[in-house]
């Protein structure tokens, strides 16, 4: 790729999407489909696919033919495992902070955050020796 790449794609990109650039493509595209070699191209892709397509088809109604019939007895039973799976889990709860507070309490205090009463003031006097220097 050379230096410009990057900068041309999007220069294509933006002219693409002006109004000359669309009717560009449009008319290209239309252009494209006409040609002998696109629609032998076409015309392949559907007859190679076209049996395969059919059978999509017929799955696709024999599944929903057997979803309505059972669809409140499928959907009951999800529901009913869906519970036994968050009743097993337990996800959901309350959540339990005295671990996050019992540890932070224990780091103030070897730290000196608890019992030193004038910490703000020493901080604020180091605050402002700091922004004067």
């Amino acid at each position: 790729m050379h230096k410009y790449y990057e900068s041309r794609k999007i220069a294509r990109e933006r002219w693409r999407k002006t109004e000359h650039g669309k009717k560009w493509t449009q008319d290209y595209m239309r252009e494209y489909r006409t040609r002998p070699y696109v629609k032998a191209k076409y015309h392949e892709y559907y007859v190679k696919n076209k049996m395969f397509w059919g059978e999509i088809k017929k799955a696709k109604q024999r599944k929903s033919m057997l979803e309505t019939k059972s669809w409140f007895s499928s959907l009951n039973k999800k529901l009913n495992e869906r519970e036994k799976q968050r009743k097993a889990n337990n996800w959901g709860g309350k959540r339990e902070k005295t671990m996050i507070y019992e540890r932070h309490e224990d780091w103030a205090k070897e730290n000196g955050y608890r019992e030193n009463d004038t910490l703000n003031a020493l901080n604020t006097e180091r605050f402002l020796k700091d922004a004067q220097d």
